[in-house]
C-alpha cells in the first residue's frame, strides 16, 4: 500500500511540474545546479527556499543584504550603525585605508585588486541590492537569480578571506 501511495504522490508531483512546463528531470537538475554552485552555508540558509519557491527578486535582495551584514560584522561595525550599502563598502574596502584587506597592497596590481573589489562591492549595493529593496515592482528571472547568487557567492568568499586591517 505504501509503495502505491508514494507512486501516486510522485505522479501528482510530476503532473504539477508538467503544468509549469518543468519535467521532474529538469527540476532535479535545477536543484543539483543550485546545490553545486551555492555552497556557502549562510547564503544557502538565506536563499535556498526562496529560490525554489520562485521568489527570484527577493532571493537576490536577501543575498546582497547578507553581504552587507557580513562586511559590517567582519569590519567590526556595530549592527545598529546606519553605515550600509555602497558607503559601507567604500569604507571597508578602501584602497588607501581599508578596514578589510584583500591582499598586502604591496604592488600596483594588489592596490588595483583592492580598488576593483571596493568598486564591485559598492556597485552591487547600488545596482543590485537597492533596486530590489526599493522597487516593489522589480522582477527577476530564475536565470538572473542564479547568476547573481553565484556572484554573491564569490563576493562572500572574498569577505571571508579578507584580513582585518589594524589601523
Amino acid at each position: 500500500m505504501v509503495a502505491f501511495e508514494l507512486f501516486a504522490i510522485a505522479h501528482n508531483l510530476n503532473a504539477e511540474l508538467s503544468t509549469l512546463g518543468i519535467t521532474s528531470k529538469e527540476a532535479e537538475n535545477d536543484s543539483s545546479l543550485y546545490d553545486h554552485l551555492i555552497v556557502n552555508e549562510s547564503l544557502r540558509e538565506k536563499t535556498r527556499e526562496l529560490y525554489f519557491d520562485g521568489h527570484y527578486t527577493r532571493v537576490i535582495e536577501e543575498a546582497f543584504k547578507l553581504i552587507d551584514n557580513l562586511v559590517k560584522e567582519k569590519a567590526s561595525i556595530a549592527p545598529s550603525s546606519s553605515l550600509t550599502g555602497s558607503k559601507l563598502m567604500q569604507m571597508a574596502f578602501s584602497r588607501e585605508r581599508p578596514l578589510l584587506r584583500l591582499n598586502q597592497g604591496s604592488s600596483a596590481s594588489e592596490a588595483d585588486e583592492q580598488l576593483g573589489y571596493m568598486q564591485l562591492f559598492a556597485g552591487c549595493m547600488t545596482g543590485v541590492r537597492n533596486p530590489r529593496a526599493h522597487d516593489a515592482n522589480w522582477k527577476d528571472s530564475k536565470m538572473q537569480a542564479l547568476q547573481l547568487l553565484v556572484f554573491a557567492e564569490h563576493l562572500i568568499e572574498k569577505v571571508e578571506m579578507a584580513q582585518i586591517n589594524e589601523l
